[in-house]
């Protein structure tokens, strides 16, 4: 009997978590998820989606001992595979404690969220014959937060959602917004004035630095100016236009926070929106390696100091010879003459005959030859070269000379 009874508890537990409680029951401020000794989500278990139960292009999503196909955006899922839909989405709060287990779709408290958010909208449109799903997109900490939550150092959680109608249905967003706020107040789990009504791209998920969000026919993501993608689905964009090319010495390049972002080529810079070469000595992205410069000038000053160096070098040479008397000359003057220090314009104490002499005395071959001036020759000046005759080429025999007034003349004997 005690089992029985045990067993309509639960059952009336169910019934009532799935169905709301009834307008009369006085609303709760917050409520904690049941404690439950189930095993965690660290515990290995198989997975359903291992064995790929979604149809069409819906993704299959692990949940703690189950699983949810997912459509993409704008499609909800039917066993025959993904529909097109009409998206109504929106933002509220539950009175339920936020824990960081429930971003987690494999966990136990994610999946007990998920029963309590499916049951409730199910509730809100059976009337509804063109309501399909609602969709989890979103599970954070609610920053606003009630006198009794602050005193028990607790906080609600706020939660995003999309619900998907047929494409066909009239139903439109101040109606369906209606419905949830009346279904809102006579459930506990719910704030009864939290709900608001969201755009479809406060939840699409455009990339914000490439893209604008448009939703003229349907959603869409468009790229900015400068940025391009290759699918028109894609809601980030992740290159650049087609301004950007090598013709214009430019190329794309993803920066730090992975942004396409249009340069100039390496060794070119940017000067009024043109991609310039860079000046002499300087290389690399945007012109800023200078080494090329620096060698440069090194050079130029090692070429300069070489210079001088050579130049300095001719110069001292120069004076050198100039100073440098003839070896010939040298060897001409008398070695006392060096030996004695008779120098001109220096007086000898030793020689005191040299000091009265102006010139140098100039030792030739003979001593007996020494200062006789213009009367001896020059015994470096080579002598003429000695006079000879030319044979004869007659016969003594046979001629004579014989002399004449005019002079002399070559006859024959006989």
């Amino acid at each position: 009997m005690k089992g029985y009874v045990s067993l309509a508890l639960l059952l009336s537990f169910a019934f009532c978590a799935g169905k709301g409680t009834d307008s009369s029951t006085a609303p709760l401020t917050t409520t904690k998820l049941p404690v439950t000794t189930a095993p965690s989500t660290t515990t290995e278990a198989p997975l359903l989606c291992a064995n790929k139960p979604c149809n069409g292009s819906a993704k299959c999503i692990n949940l703690y001992q189950d699983f949810t196909c997912q459509c993409p955006y704008g499609y909800y899922y039917t066993a025959s595979g993904c529909q097109e839909g009409k998206v109504f989405p929106g933002q509220f709060t539950l009175n339920i404690s936020y824990s960081d287990t429930m971003a987690n779709e494999g966990s136990l408290e994610y999946k007990q969220l998920y029963i309590i958010i499916t049951d409730f909208f199910k509730t809100t449109f059976k009337n509804e014959t063109d309501y399909e799903e609602t969709i989890i997109v979103n599970i954070k900490q609610s920053s606003a937060k009630s006198k009794i939550q602050n005193k028990a150092g607790t906080s609600a959680t706020s939660m995003t959602v999309r619900n998907m109608f047929k494409v066909t249905t009239k139903l439109n967003s101040s109606e369906v917004t209606k419905l949830i706020e009346d279904a809102m107040k006579s459930n506990s789990n719910f704030r009864s004035d939290s709900y608001q009504v969201l755009l479809q791209c406060d939840i699409y998920g455009c990339d914000e630095t490439t893209t604008t969000c448009q939703e003229t026919d349907g959603v869409t993501c468009e790229c900015k100016s400068g940025f391009s993608k290759k699918n028109s689905e894609d809601k980030s964009c992740s290159g650049c236009d087609n301004t950007c090319s090598e013709e214009k010495h430019m190329h794309c390049v993803m920066d730090r926070y992975s942004v396409p972002v249009c340069q100039c080529l390496p060794n070119f810079k940017n000067k009024d929106g043109n991609c310039m070469e860079c000046d002499v000595g300087y290389s690399g992205v945007n012109c800023s390696n200078n080494s090329l410069l620096i060698l440069i000038i090194v050079a130029v000053l090692c070429g300069a100091l070489i210079l001088g160096l050579a130049v300095g070098l001719i110069f001292t040479s120069q004076r050198a010879n100039k100073r440098q008397r003839n070896p010939e000359k040298r060897h001409l003057l008398r070695e006392d003459y060096s030996n004695k220090r008779e120098t001109p314009g220096h007086v000898s104490a030793i020689n005191p005959a040299a000091n009265e002499k102006i010139f140098p005395t100039i030792q030739t071959s003979s001593a007996a030859q020494v200062n006789r001036g213009f009367e001896m020759s020059n015994p470096y000046e080579m002598g003429p070269p000695p006079r000879k005759l030319p044979e004869r080429d007659y016969d003594d025999d046979e001629y004579e000379i014989s002399s004449r007034g005019d002079g002399f003349r070559l006859q024959r004997r006989y």
